[in-house]
């Protein structure tokens, strides 16, 4: 027995410690509800090199219309339309272990004086040796 909790000492010694391991789950919730906001500016300002550190390498998109979209396509997307908004209501967050979902409503406006259009929808994170990241996401018309 001994012999063993040595051994699961080095091993931990020797692959060090990840602080992201160790976040208590209130904090992963936060940290999550805060990437969802992060994604969204970053979508309507453009902003690729915060959607290239959002997106895992492996990210699906499923829009309403049902077309799909990986990473490289949506850093390649057009931006939105100059005054169009995005805004996030009913934010629920699911851990399980390195992976969470997230589901919620993306309310949005086309422009400022269009009537919102409600999104419902559910997105996969999975926590990474570098942080978590968004694996996949679908929405759907409400």
């Amino acid at each position: 027995m001994k012999f063993l909790t040595r051994l699961t000492l080095i091993a931990l010694l020797i692959h060090g410690f990840s602080s992201a391991a160790f976040a208590s789950p209130a904090d992963d919730e936060a940290t999550l509800k805060a990437m969802e906001q992060t994604w969204i500016t970053a979508v309507s300002t453009t902003d690729r090199v915060t959607l290239e550190k959002l997106l895992d390498d492996a990210f699906i998109e499923t829009s309403a219309n049902g077309q799909r979209r990986s990473k490289s396509d949506l850093l390649l997307a057009s931006p939105p339309q100059p005054g169009s908004s995005q805004t996030l209501a009913d934010l629920n967050v699911r851990l399980t272990g390195d992976t969470a979902i997230v589901t919620g409503i993306n309310r949005f406006k086309p422009n400022p004086g269009a009537q919102p259009v409600d999104y419902s929808f559910t997105d996969v994170f999975i926590r990474r040796a570098e942080g978590w990241r968004i694996l996949s996401s679908q929405m759907t018309r409400r």
